[in-house]
């Protein structure tokens, strides 16, 4: 007991002159991934109708994988692709309006 007594006693003395800063960070789930790379499409596209469907990250098994770009059509005509994002940490998937 007197030494647990004799090591507060010293911390006190100690802790009051040192400055310091604290920093704590607190991470749920998994790290957020890496900015995507803006990559241009690898070839010309296929039909006129297609439409490049970029890479993105998406989380599978609780990791990071990157899925690569490619060509889609749409599903009816005068529809358009509205892009995925990352919105709060999470990916939002792309779709067809």
């Amino acid at each position: 007991m007197g030494v647990l007594a004799l090591l507060a006693g010293v911390a006190l003395s100690v802790a009051p002159t040192q400055a310091s800063a604290a920093s704590i960070n607190i991470q749920i789930g998994g790290p957020p991934p890496p900015p995507p790379p803006h990559l241009p499409p690898p070839w010309a596209r296929p039909h006129r109708s297609a439409v490049w469907i970029d890479g993105h990250y998406e989380v599978i098994n609780g990791r990071w994988v990157w899925v690569a770009g490619y060509y889609a059509y749409p599903p009816r005509p005068g529809l358009h692709w509205v892009p995925g994002r990352y919105r709060h940490g999470y990916w939002r998937a792309g779709y067809w309006a």
